[in-house]
């Protein structure tokens, strides 16, 4: 009986190791597109972190595949209304496929996961590469899904963050950005979205929010959510998730997700050396520094209760 234990608990541990192996893979893909030393990728690089919480059982294939199709329907679509001159074509066809019920996606557009948009029951929930089969996704991966589609087309697509929210920003017709809400399907102005988000100043000054991020920069922003998808599947915050995090701030500075990964990753240290009674001095002036960052950043973090409110408005907001 004993030996069983032993062979069950070592092979659990393999398996354990070979999965992280596989967020290995993808953090060195990513740090490589950072570094020059491969092509900056998008649509590959958001593919490689949530094909790491499928320990690599997906096909990027198939995934491309998906892609270019909706991006040939938009193509077709722009062409038939004879669209072509316009700069922002192919930004107004990838969003009537997503938004709108129009026959080229069947009536039946893609919309928000307004039973699971955390990811609680389910965290691939939260992931295009489950948004391009179901049609239901949340504030990150509908914006994602529209990067890539506008990836394939050559179109502009800014990925633009706010508090526990995204959205993409590019140049309109008359020359300046707008901001393309796929929660809503609307084009709120910066107004709106800095008082519905409660945005401070100081963030936008910053950059934390409000900026249109580079494809650097973005690629960093993927850094967090693989990191955040690891603390998911493996249920802590450890070396993986702080390079993560400390990769993604070197290639965009104001990033306040990877700064709060480092900061909750000292919080579950302290705690747990808390009940060890040990000293968590040290600890606790490393995790004040990191308020101190956040607080110049802006980034103060939404109240939860006001975001689930104002995703549930989006529903009433739709009709």
């Amino acid at each position: 009986m004993k030996r069983i234990i032993i062979i069950i608990l070592f092979f659990g541990i393999n398996l354990h190791s070979f999965a992280q192996k596989h967020y290995e893979k993808a953090y060195s893909e990513l740090k490589s597109m950072l570094e020059e030393k491969t092509e900056l990728n998008f649509k590959r690089a958001l593919f490689t972190i949530e094909n790491a919480w499928f320990d690599n059982k997906l096909a990027y294939t198939n995934f491309e595949k998906k892609i270019s199709e909706i991006a040939t329907i938009c193509k077709q679509m722009v062409e038939r209304r004879k669209l072509t001159n316009y700069n922002t074509a192919n930004n107004w066809a990838i969003f009537m496929y997503l938004t709108q019920r129009i026959p080229e996606n069947d009536s039946i557009p893609y919309s928000y996961d307004f039973d699971d948009f955390l990811g609680d029951k389910n965290y691939s929930s939260t992931f295009v590469t489950r948004l391009v089969k179901d049609k239901k996704g949340n504030c990150i991966s509908l914006p994602l899904l529209y990067k890539c589609i506008a990836q394939d087309l050559n179109a502009e697509a800014k990925l633009t963050l706010g508090p526990s929210h995204a959205w993409i920003r590019h140049i309109s017709e008359e020359g300046k950005f707008i901001n393309v809400e796929l929660t809503s399907g609307q084009f709120p102005t910066d107004g709106i979205l800095i008082t519905e988000l409660d945005i401070k100043r100081e963030a936008i000054q910053t950059g934390a929010y409000f900026k249109p991020l580079s494809e650097k920069e973005t690629i960093a922003f993927l850094l967090t959510q693989l990191a955040l998808s690891y603390e998911n599947k493996f249920g802590k915050l450890d070396e993986f998730t702080e390079k993560c995090a400390d990769l993604s701030i070197k290639y965009f500075e104001p990033n306040v997700i990877a700064y709060t990964i480092k900061m909750n990753k000292i919080a579950k240290l302290a705690t747990k050396r808390q009940q060890n009674n040990q000293d968590v001095s040290i600890l606790h002036r490393k995790y004040i520094a990191y308020q101190q960052i956040l607080k110049k950043l802006g980034a103060e973090s939404i109240n939860p209760e006001e975001y689930n409110k104002w995703v549930n408005s989006m529903k009433t907001r739709k009709k």
